[in-house]
């Protein structure tokens, strides 16, 4: 697999990633089948969501710790053919929806999703690194978005992998 990148001038910040719609539709178009989307956050977007968020003023289906909602899915069997990862990935974004509360242990969190995600389902992993899933849990970089805000503001990356039968560790 040949892996893409992506350039997205969206011209500005807004308080939720997907409240730019240039960054949600590509989102929405990218997304199959079953979507999780676990720092769901204020915007619905126009995909087959179960939306997940801390915050009990948020529009999700469960509100609670996202570790939590792993949890609760690996133990009644659920599965995703896609993944959506947009938590508070800085103190300002940590600050401005979450009264401060930080994610805890992402590396945890992607460990639960390598179980809830199909073979040859995707995990979008919002941030400033190019991380994602690693080869070591299974999965395959399939894009890399580079979301460029204008002006001083930090670009958001975006890697979306996708899960391989197989561990792809050498």
């Amino acid at each position: 697999m040949k892996l893409m990148f992506k350039y997205l001038h969206v011209g500005g910040v807004k308080r939720y990633t997907f409240e730019i719609p240039q960054l949600r539709r590509e989102v929405e178009k990218i997304c199959r089948g079953k979507t999780l989307n676990l720092f769901a956050g204020q915007t619905l977007l126009k995909i087959n969501e179960t939306r997940v968020d801390i915050d009990p003023k948020m529009p999700a289906d469960y509100h609670m710790p996202a570790e939590e909602f792993l949890e609760l899915a690996i133990a009644k069997g659920w599965r995703y053919d896609t993944v959506i990862l947009d938590p508070p990935y800085n103190l300002r974004k940590s600050r401005e929806k979450y009264n401060g509360r930080f994610v805890g242990c992402f590396t945890k969190l992607k460990d639960l999703i390598t179980t809830i995600v199909v073979d040859g389902g995707l995990v979008l992993t919002f941030g400033y690194d190019t991380a994602g899933m690693t080869r070591k849990r299974g999965f395959q970089k399939r894009e890399i978005w580079v979301i460029y805000h204008a002006g001083d503001y930090n670009d958001t990356l975006c890697v979306v992998d996708q899960k391989t039968t197989k561990n792809l560790e050498v």
